[in-house]
């Protein structure tokens, strides 16, 4: 089966709009979900850890006193360690609860979510609830995150370890040749080779959470399906990736030219009036207002490039799944199903069952993104 990015990236598009619920409402609701419930877990966590949070607090009523940044911090301090070691033993538990419990709910909608954009480019019109599709595998969600983050930290240790034997033998060079050019350069090859080792790492474990939601699999064996399929794709899954950076640096450069709009309308005018008396305080109020205009327009126009750039990146990744597991995924024990025997040659169609009497089947479903 012939990989076309540019055709995934078109069918992508395609179900997005062939969608009845619209991805980017989905993506609004989803970030309004996993925010509100963050913010849950936070304050629950607040209330159980006594009241860490309030320490904050505390300082800023310091300082407002008139006390400075180090004396304020002295005393609120002291006002923490005063507590006692079974109390200060007690927050840091709440602490690391709230901590599991926030990469466990945050985990678990963010496998959701790359569920819902499974469903999505298989033409199955998920809707918000796509979103929970992974609450019934918690437990296997929870073990395969912390088996693929361990299994990359221990990769980036040894990758580490192979750069600091390489920034050792620079330095060695440098202090035998007594010149700087060749160390710098070994050094340079040593970092270049510990990024392309990470990718390569990272890329290995990007369809984990597709074949836990698909295949029912869970901890190693999702693992080892993702290895399976990624093997010599790693390089196709990178470049598909790369390939929306041009929509994430125009988000970035919004945001730039908002902050940097706003700055100028503030700091702008008071350069250009010191040293002539009083400010002309209704020319400040003014710049500051479009600027802020401005800033606000450009974060709207980032974060609605957002909500359209998620499901599109998360789309292609799951089908970039399909493709390397070469063909759609049948029903699985998570409920998915779909067409199956895509082609990726452009202007290609699916071919449907043979009638008894000689006709071709049906051609795939109307939606169909491939036609």
């Amino acid at each position: 089966m012939q990989y076309n990015r540019a055709q995934l990236k078109l069918s992508v598009k395609a179900a997005m709009r062939n969608t009845r619920t619209k991805p980017m409402l989905i993506t609004l609701l989803f970030s309004v979900i996993v925010g509100v419930g963050t913010g849950l877990v936070n304050f629950v966590g607040n209330l159980f850890n006594g009241g860490l949070g309030s320490y904050s607090e505390r300082l800023v009523n310091y300082m407002m006193m008139g006390y400075d940044a180090e004396e304020a911090m002295e005393m609120v301090l002291l006002d923490f360690m005063s507590r006692g070691p079974s109390v200060l033993l007690g927050m840091v538990w709440a602490g690391f609860v709230v901590s599991v419990i926030l990469y466990l709910w945050q985990s678990v909608m963010g496998v959701g979510y790359e569920g819902y954009a499974l469903a999505m480019v298989r033409g199955e019109d998920p809707g918000v609830g796509q979103l929970f599709c992974a609450f019934p595998r918690l437990g296997g969600v929870l073990v395969t995150r912390i088996l693929t983050g361990l299994y990359i930290f221990l990769w980036s240790l040894l990758l580490g370890l192979g750069l600091v034997v390489v920034i050792v033998l620079a330095v060695v060079v440098a202090m035998a040749t007594e010149t700087a050019g060749l160390s710098v350069l070994l050094m340079f090859v040593g970092l270049v080779a510990y990024e392309i080792g990470m990718v390569w790492v990272t890329m290995r474990y990007a369809l984990v959470d597709y074949a836990l939601l698909d295949q029912g699999l869970s901890g190693s064996e999702a693992i080892r399906e993702s290895k399976r399929l990624m093997q010599g794709n790693v390089g196709k899954a990178f470049v598909l990736q790369l390939s929306f950076i041009g929509w994430e640096l125009l988000s970035l450069v919004l945001i730039l030219v908002g902050v940097g709009v706003l700055a100028g309308a503030l700091i702008v005018p008071l350069m250009l009036q010191s040293g002539r008396g009083t400010p002309d305080v209704a020319g400040l109020i003014a710049g500051a207002g479009l600027g802020l205009l401005v800033m606000l327009a450009a974060f709207i126009g980032s974060a609605i490039i957002g909500l359209w750039l998620r499901p599109y990146q998360t789309g292609a990744m799951a089908k970039f799944y399909d493709w390397a597991k070469g063909v759609s995924a049948p029903a699985g024990p998570a409920g998915w199903s779909g067409p199956t025997g895509y082609s990726w040659s452009t202007g290609s169609t699916i071919s449907g069952p043979s009638n008894p009497g000689g006709a071709t089947g049906p051609t795939g479903p109307k939606d169909d993104p491939w036609k």
